[in-house]
């Protein structure tokens, strides 16, 4: 199954290339990832027509602050390196509160419109240290109000078969309706056996003497006070200092990475257009822009298209992982006849005993939860807590053990299960009960249920098929399922 995607602020498509997979880079090839771009944005002009040089779906340039989300094609997964500048490590007194920073907001806007399965987001090592990490906090947050479980990592590139010493912050959301475990991907690269620089320069010595830097700008690097951190000179066996968007610019009295060709004659020279794509592991077969500039500054702007690959993987991993789960939920159910029921159990399939609600209260981990969804005519009762009978729908499954049933949980679609009931009494009732219309032989099971405790702090997502809507598991394994292991907290 292919999951369509939309890329914000693509750029000249690194994390794109790397997304859909299907290129050779240093002799390895990067298969075909279960992913279809259907929509791609950028404000620059130059980096998307750079992008559509190289992608059959083609980008649109237009600023996204003027785009309409509700017009764009509906999408399962939103990809976004929203603007970095402001959060950069190199100039850590830059205005964090500048339009560039408030970007973000464009991707919070397009998360509340379109509400993507997945999203993955991109930015500088800077985001997690700047206002001690109080900008950061701030952006997750804000993707958590949309109603998303939210993870972040700094993934190194040179981990990943790439020669640079890139360090990024990847940001990955599931919206909460959605159980899907992502784990990053482990780094395939140790101290040990990291790509040398020298992997992607095929010759330190080239004709074109632009590339040269001058004996004057040598002089003056000579000249500069000890303390200056310049002349940054690569060691060809180890991977390279972090490629940046302002390599066309780059001197000697600079913090960008260069290259010694003769240590005798003093010959320094930049990286080429090329050089700096393979650095940063763009395939030999993308296409750059015709203005050597422009293609610096864009790939000096890039995801690096194989570390994005090893994060699509890992993504596609969890998506497959989930739907054999759901295939598996997906197979034929007998479904509970309940005139059968009746006849077993005449008097009551379930009679536990009510409990005080208390908030020192100790649930037991081994008793049986039933999970079932709550309908939109019914969830006022269930928000408010005063809900004290539930009845099922017609079909319901034989898999739930109705004879160890012992706690109820109302489930909410889009949101999940928090709070805890107890069931006194299960039998077989009749529709009637509720709606005096309905036939007496119109059976359905009927929960007798008390409210005693919050069992999470919020919402959290089981799946539950609305088709076969009801699951039963043990306290012990909705904590499984909800990866929450902390002590349950009542409130």
């Amino acid at each position: 199954m292919t999951n369509k995607v939309a890329s914000l602020f693509c750029g000249c498509g690194g994390s794109d290339l790397g997304l859909l997979g299907g290129f050779d880079y240093l002799g390895k090839n990067y298969q075909k990832l279960d992913f279809e771009i259907v929509y791609a944005l950028d404000f620059d002009k130059w980096a998307v027509d750079t992008y559509n040089k190289n992608f059959e779906h083609k980008a649109v340039c237009a600023d996204i602050c003027d785009v309409d989300f509700e017009e764009i094609p509906d999408v399962d997964v939103m990809i976004g390196g929203f603007p970095c500048q402001s959060f950069s490590t190199v100039n850590p007194t830059k205005d964090t509160n500048d339009a560039r920073a408030n970007l973000y907001k464009q991707i919070v806007r397009f998360l509340k419109v379109k509400q993507p399965k997945y999203f993955i987001c991109e930015n500088v090592k800077g985001l997690m240290t700047l206002q001690k990490g109080t900008i950061i906090t701030k952006i997750l947050d804000e993707f958590r109000a949309m109603g998303y479980n939210v993870r972040y990592k700094l993934i190194k590139a040179v981990e990943y078969g790439i020669p640079q010493k890139r360090e990024r912050v990847i940001i990955v959301g599931i919206r909460k309706d959605l159980i899907y475990n992502y784990e990053y991907p482990k780094a395939i690269c140790g101290e040990n056996n990291y790509t040398p620089l020298s992997a992607v320069i095929d010759d330190l010595a080239i004709n074109e003497q632009k590339y040269y830097f001058s004996e004057r700008a040598v002089q003056g690097v000579k000249n500069a006070k000890n303390n200056m951190k310049r002349g940054l000179w690569q060691d060809l066996s180890l991977p390279c200092l972090t490629i940046t968007a302002h390599l066309a610019k780059t001197s000697m009295n600079s913090r960008d990475p260069i290259l010694l060709v003769n240590p005798e004659k003093e010959l320094y020279r930049r990286f080429t257009p090329r050089e700096a794509a393979r650095i940063q592991s763009f395939p030999d077969t993308f296409l750059l822009n015709e203005s050597e500039p422009k293609s610096y500054k864009q790939i000096g702007n890039a995801i690096p298209p194989v570390m994005m690959w090893y994060i699509a993987e890992a993504l596609q991993k969890a998506i497959r992982c989930a739907n054999k789960t759901d295939e598996a939920i997906h197979l034929p159910i007998h479904q509970i006849d309940f005139l059968e029921v009746k006849k077993e159990y005449p008097d009551t399939i379930v009679r536990n005993v009510p409990v005080e609600v208390d908030n020192s209260l100790n649930v037991d981990r081994e008793k049986n939860v039933l999970i079932s969804l709550v309908k939109s005519d019914n969830m006022d009762q269930y928000l408010d807590r005063s809900a004290k009978v539930y009845y099922t729908g017609k079909k319901f499954p034989s898999t739930v053990a109705l004879n160890k049933l012992y706690y109820f949980m109302p489930y909410f679609k889009r949101k999940g299960v928090r709070d805890l009931y107890i069931i006194k009494i299960a039998r077989v009732g009749t529709k009637k009960e509720v709606h005096p219309e309905c036939a007496d032989n119109d059976f359905r099971l009927v929960f007798e249920i008390q409210y005693i405790g919050q069992l999470f702090n919020d919402y959290q997502p089981v799946h539950l098929d609305i088709w076969r809507a009801f699951t039963d598991t043990t306290i012990e394994g909705l904590f499984k399922l909800t990866n929450i292991n902390k002590k349950v907290c009542f409130v």
